[in-house]
Order: structure tokens, then sequence, then C-alpha cells
């Protein structure tokens, strides 16, 4: 995996850093499974994030200041990180190889704040309806996984096993069409709403 960021960002802590800098994200040769780093104090971030998801399939968008909003706007339109720009080396290793995994990697400061409210309101509509093809035990999990439960959680509020739960969240992220349970509270938006829908 390379990393490509555009050379106006490279100022400052980021300097220090290996990446392979760029002009225009157009103009980039690069692999799907490369990486574009994207600086949020750019007032075109969200277009530069538009334009990097036609090339790559690994987005992070660097921040000054963690904000909640624009991390959710971020994960929208296509990024699969979001961390501070002054991070340490150790951190963006672990980014690096949390991407590389295929997996999200949000900071553990927004992380909880994420699992209650990711996509404020933009799919809720959508979503509702296939909630009805969910069964009473899907539903329960499902329940839980909005709640911030971990499987050995939701497992014990139900009398279950945890290797049960595992195969529930396996047919959830199957029918939603989600790779993990970050992609699967991205796809179903506002959850405060859903929660009375189950």
């Amino acid at each position: 995996m390379r990393h490509f960021i555009a050379e106006e960002d490279l100022q400052g802590a980021l300097a220090r850093y290996s990446w392979i800098s760029y002009s225009r994200v157009e103009e980039l040769n690069c692999d799907k499974r490369d990486c574009i780093w994207v600086l949020a104090s750019d007032d075109n971030w969200r277009q530069r994030l538009i334009g990097a998801k036609q090339k790559v399939d690994n987005i992070t968008l660097l921040t000054y200041k963690y904000d909640r909003v624009e991390m959710q706007t971020a994960l929208m339109l296509g990024a699969r990180a979001y961390c501070h720009a002054l991070a340490t080396q150790s951190l963006l290793a672990s980014v690096t190889r949390v991407l590389e995994a295929g997996g999200i990697w949000l900071p553990s400061e927004l992380l909880a704040v994420s699992i209650s409210n990711v996509a404020a309101n933009r799919q809720t509509g959508r979503v509702i309806p296939s909630l009805q093809g969910l069964t009473n035990r899907e539903k329960d999990v499902l329940n839980g996984i909005l709640e911030g439960l971990s499987n050995k959680e939701i497992a014990r509020g139900h009398g279950i096993t945890e290797r049960t739960v595992k195969e529930y969240v396996g047919t959830l992220l199957h029918k939603f069409e989600a790779k993990d349970r970050i992609g699967l509270l991205l796809k179903l938006g506002e959850f405060s709403h859903l929660k009375d829908a189950l």
C-alpha cells in the first residue's frame, strides 16, 4: 500500500512522514489498494474525498480538531479512516494496518458517539422497510449493536451463546451488505429512530 498526500498539505508536522506527494488527484497513477490522505483544513476536502474515491478504496481524512459531523461527512463520502493530523508515527501505522485489513479506523474519542449516531438520518427511510424482514432474534441482536453492546453482552442479555450472536451478526452484515459493525451502523443511519422500529 502506497500513501499519497497533496503537496500543499505536506507542511509542518506532516512533512516528517513518508508520503508520495501529488498536485492533482486526477493525475495520480495509483492502485485501488493504495491510500490517499486528505487534510480537512483545506476548504475543498469534500471534493478531494470524492475525487480520491474514484482512484482508491482507502481514504483517510486528517484533521487538526476532531469533529463528529466532519467525521460523519467524511465516512459518507467514502473515507475509511479519520485521524488527527498531528498523530504519532505509530498511530498512523495502526491506521494503515486497519485499512490494509479492510477495516475502518475511527478515533476512540469519537467511536462511542459514532455508535449512537453515525449517518444523521441520511439512510433511515431506506433501511426501515428492510427491518420488517428480520427475525425477532435478529432484531434483538441488532438492538444490542445499536446500544453499543459487545457480542458477549448481547449473548448474556438474551441467554444465548456468544457464537450464536456472532452468527446473527454475520447474517445482519449479509442482509445489510455491510463488511463490519461500523459499516452496518453507517448503513443504518440515525439509530434513535430505528430503535423504535425494532
